[in-house]
C-alpha cells in the first residue's frame, strides 16, 4: 500500500509518457494530449493518496540495499506541498504548450523524475533523483534546439556533485544521509554551505542572471520553461530539510543572515532587470527569479512565519513559472492580468505569499528589517517593469512567439481563487510542511520556537495573525476582486464606446498612425557593462587542441539524443556490474 501511494503520480506520468513515444512511432500526434491528461490525473491522484493517509507520514523502506544507497521512500507534507508545487506548472506548460509526442514524453518522464526526487528519503536518494531529472530535461533541450544548453549543463552538473559531496558528508560525519534519522551534529556549518550552494545554483536565486533567465533567450520555450517549472522546486526543497536535519533550525544565525541577503539581493537584480526589459520576453525572463528570491529570503529568516511564508511562496513560484510562458502577445485585458500576476498584484497568491514575506522579515530582527525593505523595493520595481511591459514589443527579431490566452486565464483564475482561499492554503499546506521540518515545542511556553495552527491563524480560519496585528486575506481579497471587475467592465464599455465614435467618422487618408513607443525604463542597470565585458573575455580563452575533447559536454549530449538508446543502456548495465563487482 506504502509503495503504490508514493508511485501512483509518478508512474501516471510514467504510463503517459509510454503511450506517447508509442504514439509517436505511429505517426499519431496524440502524445501532448495524453501526457496533459496523465500531469492533471497525477495532481488529483497525489491529493487523494495524501487524503486518504490521513496527511500523515508514509514511508517505504523494503530493506533492499542497491549499489549506492539503501532503497528508502517517504511522503510527508513537505513531500506534498513541493510536489504540488512541481505539478502545476507541469500540467499547465504541458496541456497549453506545443510538443511533438516525442518532446511530451520526454517532459513527461522529467516530471517523474522530480517527483521521485522529492520522495526520497535520504539526501543521496534525492540527488540521484536530481540527476535523472537534470539528464532528462537535458535531452529535452537538446531534441528543441541544439544551442543554448552550455550554462544550464555547467550549472546543474556543479550543483548535482555539490550536492553528492553533502551526503557524503552528512554519511561520513552522521553515519546515515536519512532525513530523520541524520543527527543533530551532522549538519555542521561546512557542510550545510556545501548544501545551500548547490541549492542556490540548483534553482537560479542569484543576483545576476541565472540559467533560469538565460532559457527565455532560446527560440522555442517549450523545453526551457519545463525544465524551471521542474528543477527550480528541488533547490528550495533542499533548504527546507535542513531545517529538519537541524531540528527547526540551522547551523548557525549567520547563515539565515547570508541566505536571507541572497534572497534580497536576487529579487533586486532580477527587478532591476525586469525594469529595463527591451522586449516582454525579457520582462517575463524574470518574474521567476524574483519571486525566487523573495522565498529565499523568506526561508533565510528561520522563524515559525517565515518558513510558512517561504512554503506559500513556493507555491506562488509554481503559478508564476506555469503562467510565464503563456502570456498571450496582445494588449488586452487578459495580457494586463497575466501581466500582474508574476509581479504579486493583489489579490493573487503571490501577493499574499510576499506580503508575508515582507511581514515575517520585518518581524525577525532589525537587520531582517533592512532585508524587508529591500524585498520591497523589489516589489515595487516589479510593479513599475509590469506597467512598462504591457506596451512593450512581444519577441525578440527571430524568436518564435509564444502564449495561450486559454492557459494564460487558467493560470491567472488559479493564482486570484488561491488569494482568495488564501488562509486555506496556507493551513492545508504550508503549516504542515513548516510544522514537519520545524516542529512546536512539546511542553508549552517551553521556547516558544516551532509552527502551530494557532499561532500562525487567528480565529475562526479567516485571518492571518502576527505580533504586529492581523490581516484577513479574505475579507482583503474580496472586495479588491469586485473593483477590478468594474474596472474592467467600465474599461470595455469605454473603448467599445471609442469604437464606434471612431468608426463613425471617415478616416482622412493621409493621416498616418504611429505607434506609441514605449515608456523608457526608470534607470539602466547598473553593472550590465561590466559583467558583459566579463563573459566577451571568457569567450575569447581558447583550450588547447589536443585537450578541447575533454571541456566539450556539447559532444557527449549529441551522441546521447542522436543515437540509438539500447546502446547508452547497454553502456549503463556494464557501468552498474563494473561499479557492483
Amino acid at each position: 500500500m506504502a509503495f503504490a501511494a508514493l508511485f501512483l503520480p509518478a508512474a501516471a506520468l510514467a504510463v503517459a509518457a509510454a503511450l506517447s513515444g508509442g504514439a509517436d512511432l505511429a505517426g499519431v500526434d496524440v502524445g501532448r494530449h495524453i501526457v496533459a491528461v496523465a500531469a492533471w490525473l497525477a495532481l488529483a491522484v497525489l491529493a487523494g493518496v495524501w487524503l486518504a493517509a490521513g496527511r500523515g507520514l508514509v514511508e517505504f523502506a523494503p530493506g533492499i540495499t542497491t549499489a549506492v544507497a539503501p532503497l528508502r521512500l517517504r511522503m510527508d507534507a513537505v513531500v506534498v506541498l513541493f510536489q504540488v508545487a512541481v505539478l502545476v506548472p507541469a500540467a499547465l506548460l504541458l496541456t497549453f504548450q506545443r510538443r511533438s509526442s516525442r518532446e511530451a514524453a520526454i517532459a513527461a518522464l522529467a516530471a517523474g523524475a522530480a517527483l521521485v526526487s522529492l520522495e526520497g528519503g535520504s539526501l543521496l536518494w534525492t540527488a540521484i533523483g536530481l540527476g535523472v531529472c537534470i539528464s532528462l530535461m537535458l535531452i529535452h533541450l537538446h531534441q528543441e534546439e541544439q544551442r543554448g544548453s552550455g550554462q544550464f549543463w555547467l550549472v546543474q552538473t556543479t550543483a548535482w556533485l555539490l550536492l553528492v559531496w553533502t551526503a557524503v558528508l552528512l554519511d561520513a560525519a552522521g553515519g546515515t544521509s536519512v532525513y530523520g534519522a541524520i543527527p543533530v551534529t551532522a549538519l555542521r556549518l561546512p557542510a550545510f554551505t556545501v548544501m545551500t550552494v548547490a541549492a542556490v545554483l540548483c534553482s537560479g536565486v542569484l543576483p545576476w542572471r541565472s540559467w533560469v533567465s538565460e532559457v527565455w533567450t532560446r527560440r522555442r520555450l517549450e523545453a526551457g520553461t519545463m525544465a524551471v517549472a521542474v528543477i527550480v522546486p528541488i533547490g528550495f526543497y533542499l533548504l527546507v530539510r535542513g531545517y529538519g536535519m537541524g531540528a527547526g533550525q540551522w547551523p548557525a544565525s549567520q547563515a539565515n543572515v547570508t541566505v536571507a541577503a541572497i534572497g534580497a539581493a536576487a529579487a533586486l537584480g532580477s527587478a532591476v532587470r525586469a525594469q529595463a526589459a527591451a522586449t516582454r520576453r525579457d520582462f517575463l525572463a524574470e518574474a521567476v527569479p524574483l519571486g525566487s528570491g523573495l522565498t529565499l529570503l523568506a526561508l533565510g529568516l528561520g522563524t515559525p512565519l517565515g518558513l510558512v511564508a517561504a512554503l506559500t511562496g513556493v507555491l506562488a513560484l509554481s503559478i508564476v513559472a506555469g503562467l510565464a510562458p503563456l502570456v498571450p502577445a496582445d494588449r488586452g485585458p487578459l495580457a494586463l492580468l497575466a501581466i500582474a500576476v508574476p509581479v504579486g498584484a493583489p489579490p493573487t497568491l503571490v501577493f499574499g505569499a510576499w506580503l508575508l514575506t515582507v511581514q515575517a522579515a520585518l518581524e525577525a530582527g532589525v537587520l531582517t528589517a533592512f532585508l524587508a525593505l529591500a524585498g520591497a523595493a523589489a516589489w515595487l520595481l516589479g510593479l513599475a517593469a509590469a506597467t512598462r511591459a504591457i506596451r512593450l514589443p512581444d519577441t525578440p527579431v527571430g524568436a518564435a512567439s509564444e502564449g495561450s490566452r486559454i492557459g494564460s486565464l487558467v493560470a491567472s483564475a488559479a493564482a486570484v481563487g488561491a488569494g482568495v482561499a488564501l488562509t486555506l492554503v496556507i493551513s492545508l499546506l504550508a503549516i504542515p510542511g513548516a510544522a514537519e521540518v520545524m516542529p512546536p515545542a512539546p511542553v508549552q511556553g517551553a521556547g516558544g520556537g516551532g509552527v502551530s495552527q494557532a499561532a500562525i491563524l487567528g480565529a475562526g480560519a479567516l485571518g492571518v495573525s502576527t505580533a504586529s496585528g492581523g490581516w484577513s486575506p479574505a475579507l482583503l481579497a474580496a472586495p479588491l476582486v469586485l473593483l477590478a471587475l468594474a474596472a474592467l467592465a467600465a474599461a470595455h464599455m469605454f473603448r467599445r464606446r471609442s469604437a464606434r465614435t471612431s468608426s463613425s467618422e471617415a478616416p482622412l487618408p493621409s493621416r498616418v498612425v504611429e505607434l506609441e513607443p514605449p515608456p523608457a525604463p526608470l534607470f539602466a542597470p547598473p553593472l550590465a557593462p561590466v559583467s558583459d565585458r566579463a563573459l566577451g573575455w571568457l569567450r575569447t580563452l581558447r583550450i588547447p587542441a589536443q585537450y578541447r575533447s575533454l571541456f566539450r559536454p556539447a559532444l557527449m549530449e549529441r551522441a546521447v539524443t542522436q543515437s540509438r538508446p539500447w546502446l547508452w543502456a547497454a553502456v549503463a548495465v556494464v557501468l552498474t556490474i563494473a561499479v557492483t563487482r
